[in-house]
């Protein structure tokens, strides 16, 4: 309600039937949870970033030992 909606905590709140402090606990507890998620996203994203780099330069190390080989090979 208060993130979605845009409603004042205490609103919410007394319309929950909760205490103002309960729902701010709540709301502390969903940035953190947002951060949590945010940075594990940032973490995959860079885990798919260097397997992709790795296989890249795989590809090329290959390309170049095989250029070795025709080179020593003649």
């Amino acid at each position: 309600m208060v993130r979605e909606q845009g409603r004042q905590p205490t609103e919410a709140a007394k319309e929950l039937g909760i205490c103002i402090d309960t729902l701010h606990s709540w709301l502390k507890a969903s940035v953190i949870q947002m951060g949590q998620i945010s940075r594990l996203n940032r973490e995959q994203q860079r885990a798919r970033e260097l397997e992709t780099e790795v296989r890249t330069l795989r590809k090329q190390l290959g390309e170049k030992e095989a250029v070795i080989d025709v080179l020593k090979n003649p």
